[in-house]
């Protein structure tokens, strides 16, 4: 199948809000009536083909048909979950999940694979480029640079196409056998991405700072300290407390993780896993997703307490050994908690 132009893109959000609007309880949709309940609200005054838009949903995996009928499926819900106010405009965090699950990682990966084939690392800026001045496109190609515009993959400056850093350790994946980039070019590449992690522990540090004090714990507070910089070896990057006692020897161990992204995935090494063993209920993992470099106080962490059970246990995350990527793999139930203006969230 064709890739899709960026009109149908919004065009998803008609089909999948008419298809929930349709059948609220999850249960399948004959297609007529889906098509008719499209039909019914005027789109910008074009006339739209929803066979070819219904067969883009289904090609992107955000719907399932079999026997004439139609059902959202869970990256579907997911893409759904992304435009609260249903919108038919498709919102940043939709082109998020476009970008990630279904042009990397999904049915549009081919698309991708093509066009970055004609990109080579920056090692100053930590990521890919190519230059439109010295590097012949094929015209195919042009259609996959505007969907990728589009979607904030990609961007034009100074006559050359670069890859959004967010986005440059996926076209190392897509692209690595390839071009047989070493372990150390990779270092290279991610390092913007350690740069990240610094300043998410940074914030994660005041964070508890904050939470301690608004518990009583001044002293303790005043103790939190980051040891990634002095200890890499330790299997985690803040030495914290509880703030159920008195106590002064610390008892919250906390690994940082941090992405750009709006989806829970990151990588857990060997040396961290073994080290949360050991601690069990001692160690966390403070997720921040949607971490911004400029603003990083507006980050709430996902807490994460003993992971080696608690992601074990969650059906909506799964465990791949690479040395372990955590990826999300249907919407998470999370539960909240505040302390007056203190807000995390946590794996139950």
């Amino acid at each position: 199948m064709d890739l899709p132009d960026v009109s149908t893109l919004n065009l998803f959000n008609k089909v999948l809000i008419s298809l929930t609007d349709l059948c609220s309880d999850g249960n399948p949709c004959s297609l007529p009536s889906l098509i008719t309940q499209c039909k019914s609200v005027a789109f910008g005054g074009h006339i739209v083909d929803y066979d070819i838009i219904l067969n883009h949903c289904k090609n992107c995996g955000l719907i399932q048909i079999k026997k004439n009928q139609a059902v959202v499926t869970v990256l579907g819900q997911k893409f759904l979950d992304a435009n609260r106010n249903k919108y038919f405009e498709i919102t940043e965090a939709q082109k998020e999940i476009v970008a990630e699950r279904i042009v990397f990682k999904g049915s549009l990966n081919t698309y991708a694979r093509e066009l970055f084939e004609f990109f080579s690392p920056n090692f100053e800026t930590a990521t890919y480029e190519v230059s439109v001045i010295d590097t012949v496109l094929p015209v195919k190609q042009n259609s996959s640079i505007h969907f990728f515009k589009h979607l904030g993959i990609i961007h034009e400056e100074d006559h050359f196409i670069h890859v959004n850093k967010k986005y440059s350790e996926l076209v190392y994946q897509l692209t690595a056998d390839s071009k047989a980039i070493s372990e150390e070019q990779l270092e290279k590449i991610l390092m913007e991405n350690r740069k990240l992690g610094a300043q998410a522990e940074i914030a994660v540090v005041e964070f508890e700072r904050k939470r301690l004090k608004k518990l009583g714990r001044f002293a303790q507070a005043e103790m939190v300290k980051r040891i990634s910089t002095i200890n890499t070896s330790a299997g985690y990057d803040i030495e914290s407390f509880d703030g159920t006692t008195d106590n002064f020897i610390p008892d919250r161990f906390i690994e940082v993780k941090a992405t750009q992204g709006n989806e829970i995935r990151f990588y857990w090494s060997n040396n961290e896993m073994n080290i949360a063993k050991k601690k069990k209920l001692q160690y966390w993992i403070y997720f921040m997703k949607a971490f911004k470099e400029n603003k990083p106080s507006e980050t709430n962490p996902l807490m994460i307490q003993h992971p080696n059970e608690t992601i074990s246990k969650q059906k909506f995350l799964a465990m791949e050994a690479h040395t372990v990527l955590i990826k999300e793999i249907s919407e998470v139930e999370l539960t909240y908690y505040n302390i007056e203006e203190i807000i995390w969230s946590q794996l139950i």
